[in-house]
C-alpha cells in the first residue's frame, strides 16, 4: 500500500512539473504576442493641387485608414494631424530638435531636405531584419535608400501620363510620331514647358540622367539633346503648343481647346472633376519604338522620428505595415484613382479601373532617384531650368546646355567628368 501511495505521489509531482513547464511556455508565448498598446502621433502631408473638396476627401481616406488600424488594435491611440506641403519639413525638423514631433510622417520624398534630416540624425533607419520588405516593388525601395540604409517606408507613387478628352479622341497615339500626325490632323497638343515637366521624353531617345555610380551623364549619351531638338521642331507644328504656366495649360485642356496634355497624376482629381470622370482619358505617354517615355517617379513615404520611444516606434512600424499591405493598397487605389500602389501584390482589374491600371503601367518606366541622389537631382533640375528656355528660344544649342548642366553639377558634387 505504501509503495502504491509513493508511486501515486511521484506521478502527481511529475504532472505538476509538466503543468508548470506548460504554463511557462504559455506565458512565454503570450509575452511575445501581447496586444499592441500605446499612443502615437501621425502627420500626413496633403497632396499638392487638390481642390478644397478633394483635399477633404483625401483626409477622409487617411482618417479611415487610422480607424481601420484602431479597430484591429483597440489599445492603440492614433492622433492624426494634416500638414500642407509648404515648409512642412522645416516644422518637422524644429519639432524633432526639441524632442517632439510625430512618431511617423507620411511625406513626399522628393524634397532634398530629407537627406539633411538624415545627416542631422533626426530620422531612424528601418531595421530590415524585422520588417517584411518582400511585399514592396523593388524600385520603390531604391527610392528610400540612403548610404545603403532605408530611411523611409514607401506608401504611394506619382508620375506623369498622357491625358486626353475622350469626346474627341478615337485612337490614342502610342508614339511621338503618331502624336505629331494627330496634331497635324487638328488634335491639339499642349505640354507644360519646363526642364522638369518635359524630361519624360528623354528616355524615348535612350537618354539617362545618372549612371550606376551616380555621375550625371546628361551630356554624354545625347538622349536629352535629341529630345530637346524634337521639342524645338514640334513647337513649329500646327496645333502643338508649349505652355509655361500650369494653370493656363489646365484651363485650356478643361475648356476643350487642347485634346492632349502630359499631366501629373496629381492633376487627375482636378481634371476629372472639371471634365467628368468619363470624359477624361488617361494613357501611357508616347515614346518611340522599343523605347518608352521615362517620366519622373515621385514617392510618398513614411519617415520615423529618432526621438520616439521604442514602443512608439514599433507602433509606428505596425501602422506603416498596415498601410502598405496588399489589401489596403488595392482598396486605396480603387478609392483614389491618382494614387499608385507600392505593394507588388496589389492588383486592379484594368477592365474595371482603366485609369489606375494605366498609372501602374506608366510607373514601371519611371525614373528612379534614391534619397542619397536627391540633392544631385535637385541641382540638375535647377541648372536645367535655367538653360531649358534658352535652348527653346534658340539662344543655345541642346548640346551646349547638356554639357553645361553636366559640368556644373559634377563640379558642385566634386565628381569628375
Amino acid at each position: 500500500m505504501k509503495i502504491k501511495n509513493c508511486f501515486l505521489s511521484i506521478i502527481l509531482i511529475i504532472l505538476l512539473l509538466i503543468n508548470g513547464c506548460a504554463s511557462n511556455e504559455i506565458d512565454n508565448f503570450e509575452s511575445t504576442n501581447t496586444p499592441l498598446k500605446g499612443k502615437i502621433l501621425v502627420w500626413a502631408e496633403i497632396p499638392i493641387g487638390l481642390t478644397e473638396k478633394q483635399s477633404a476627401y483625401f483626409q477622409e481616406l487617411v482618417d479611415d485608414a487610422t480607424i481601420q488600424f484602431d479597430k484591429l488594435n483597440p489599445d492603440v491611440t492614433v492622433s492624426l494631424k494634416f500638414v500642407l506641403p509648404d515648409e512642412q519639413l522645416s516644422e518637422f525638423s524644429r519639432e524633432i530638435a526639441r524632442g517632439a514631433g510625430p512618431d511617423i510622417f507620411a511625406v513626399s520624398l522628393t524634397n532634398n531636405k530629407i537627406a539633411s534630416l538624415i545627416r542631422l540624425g533626426y530620422l531612424r533607419s528601418i531595421d530590415q531584419e524585422n520588417f517584411d520588405l518582400s511585399q514592396f516593388r523593388p524600385e520603390t525601395l531604391q527610392q528610400v535608400s540612403y548610404d545603403n540604409k532605408l530611411y523611409a517606408i514607401p506608401v504611394r507613387l506619382a508620375t506623369q501620363v498622357l491625358c486626353y478628352n475622350t469626346n474627341k479622341v478615337k485612337e490614342v497615339p502610342k508614339t511621338l510620331d503618331e502624336l505629331i500626325i494627330q496634331a497635324r490632323r487638328g488634335y491639339s497638343v499642349g505640354l507644360l514647358s519646363s526642364f522638369r515637366n518635359t524630361f519624360w521624353g528623354t528616355g524615348a531617345f535612350g537618354g539617362e540622367l545618372l549612371d550606376e555610380s551616380g555621375r550625371i551623364i546628361l551630356g554624354e549619351n545625347e538622349g536629352w539633346v535629341q529630345w530637346m531638338q524634337w521639342l524645338k521642331n514640334a513647337q513649329n507644328e500646327p496645333n502643338f503648343y508649349l505652355i509655361e504656366d500650369a494653370d493656363t495649360l489646365q484651363e485650356a485642356f478643361i475648356q476643350g481647346r487642347l485634346t492632349y496634355t502630359a499631366c501629373s497624376s496629381g492633376w487627375l482629381p482636378l481634371l476629372s472633376e472639371a471634365l467628368g470622370k468619363n470624359n477624361l482619358g488617361v494613357a501611357v505617354l508616347p515614346g518611340r519604338k522599343d523605347q518608352p517615355a521615362t517620366p519622373p517617379l515621385w514617392t510618398v513615404g513614411f519617415i520615423f522620428n529618432r526621438a520616439s520611444s521604442e514602443n512608439q516606434h514599433q507602433l509606428a512600424l505596425k501602422l506603416a505595415q498596415f498601410s502598405t499591405n496588399a489589401q489596403y493598397q488595392q482598396q486605396l487605389q480603387v478609392k483614389a484613382a491618382f494614387l499608385i500602389p507600392v505593394n507588388r501584390n496589389a492588383k486592379v482589374d484594368a477592365s474595371l479601373f482603366p485609369k489606375q491600371a494605366t498609372l501602374f503601367e506608366q510607373s514601371k518606366t519611371g525614373v528612379i532617384v534614391s534619397l542619397d541622389q536627391l540633392e544631385k537631382n535637385q541641382a540638375i533640375f535647377e541648372y536645367g531650368s535655367a538653360l531649358y528656355h534658352q535652348v527653346m528660344a534658340g539662344e543655345m544649342t541642346p548640346e551646349e546646355a547638356a554639357l553645361k548642366i553636366q559640368q556644373a553639377v559634377n563640379n558642385q558634387f566634386n565628381n569628375k567628368l
